[in-house]
């Protein structure tokens, strides 16, 4: 998969490298088309700020809708700071407010349908209330309380939940559908809470900026990694594809990118995708070799030997330690491999802590 396109100069180039854009330029539509038309574009907003590729003027200003929609706005508990998202200076909406979804649909959904994309790609669907939201004024300026502005808020959870419901059931129902994909997160809610279940069960793929990184700030190890594998799984045996990105924040060594694409191997039930880049470095075409290596379909489904995870390929094997001792791995029968990179592979070797080995046979 490709995570934005804003940085590609050539779509046709690239355009067999993937199956799924994550929020296509509309002026690469035609080009990607041409050279791949399986492939699936989709157009980019947020979930409750106002922030989508079909810009307007004045949009993005606090001073604009504090004009024309002042009721609209999400603020923090202080009933003065707008609950914005990180730096982004878009405004935070109120999207229980049938007037703003609406407003939603028309600038943005409806557009990107008639556009001929495949699918809406909706960012920060959040289960955890991050930025501290708390409420909105009404018409009159009468203070609107809807949540506490902590970070675990059922009442959070369940409008986030119920946009989603809507909104699947409005790009269903277009003249040309789309297809929801959200980039969700849980974070202390877990998958399993009933508003998270819910998501999931309305949304026609996942894609989790997290993965085997953790937004760039430490490798998934341990439990988290086999926890996130059962996740993945779990989704794709609902029918529905799993995007995974892994963000890095510094420059990857052949290890780094070993290990994030054993773990999309060991997980990859045909529905899932895999994308590497820096942290927030979106919009480029990266190539690694890793994801060239002709290891074949998947024989089995993974499973755990000489106290680490294995999965058998037509092609070779994948062998990961998630754990924090080194274990000595030793391959069967005569087949010789070599790693991606095309260097030899002994038939014992040791499998330091928190790595992997792809295992292609030659």
């Amino acid at each position: 998969m490709l995570v934005f396109d804003y940085r590609v100069k050539d779509p046709t180039a690239i355009a067999n490298n993937y199956d799924f854009v994550w929020g296509a330029r509309q002026d690469h539509m035609d080009a990607y088309r041409t050279a791949n038309p399986n492939i699936v574009l989709s157009y980019y907003m947020t979930i409750h700020r106002d922030d989508g590729a079909f810009d307007q003027s004045n949009i993005g200003t606090l001073a604009y809708w504090q004009q024309v929609h002042p009721d609209w706005i999400l603020y923090k508990c202080d009933q003065k700071t707008p609950a914005l998202e990180y730096s982004d200076k878009n405004i935070p909406f109120d999207i229980t407010n049938p007037a703003v979804v609406q407003w939603q649909i028309e600038n943005y959904v409806q557009p990107a349908s008639e556009a001929g994309y495949d699918a809406l790609a909706v960012d920060n669907i959040d289960m955890e209330n991050i930025f501290g939201a708390c409420g909105h004024f009404d018409k009159q300026g009468h203070w609107v309380q809807l949540y506490t502005g902590n970070n675990n808020d059922v009442h959070w959870q369940t409008d986030m939940a119920n946009w989603v419901v809507h909104m699947q059931t409005v790009v269903h129902s277009l003249p040309h559908p789309l297809l929801l994909i959200g980039n969700f997160s849980t974070g202390v809610v877990t998958v399993h809470a009933p508003t998270s279940q819910t998501v999931l069960a309305h949304v026609d793929g996942v894609l989790n900026e997290s993965s085997f990184t953790h937004f760039g700030n430490h490798t998934l190890v341990g439990s988290d990694w086999l926890h996130l594998v059962q996740y993945i799984d779990a989704v794709q045996a609902m029918g529905k594809p799993f995007f995974i990105v892994n963000q890095v924040q510094k420059k990857l060594a052949p290890a780094d990118t070993e290990w994030i694409y054993a773990s999309y191997l060991m997980c990859n039930q045909r529905l899932a995708s895999i994308n590497i880049s820096g942290y927030k470095a979106y919009g480029y075409s990266n190539e690694f070799p890793e994801l060239k290596a002709n290891i074949g379909s998947a024989k089995s489904d993974m499973y755990e030997s000489q106290n680490a995870y294995w999965r058998d390929f037509t092609g070779g094997e994948v062998v990961l330690n998630p754990n924090n001792i080194d274990t000595q791995i030793t391959t069967s029968g005569s087949a010789t491999y070599v790693d991606p990179y095309g260097n030899k592979l002994d038939h014992s070797f040791t499998l330091p802590a928190y790595s992997a080995r792809i295992l292609l046979r030659s």
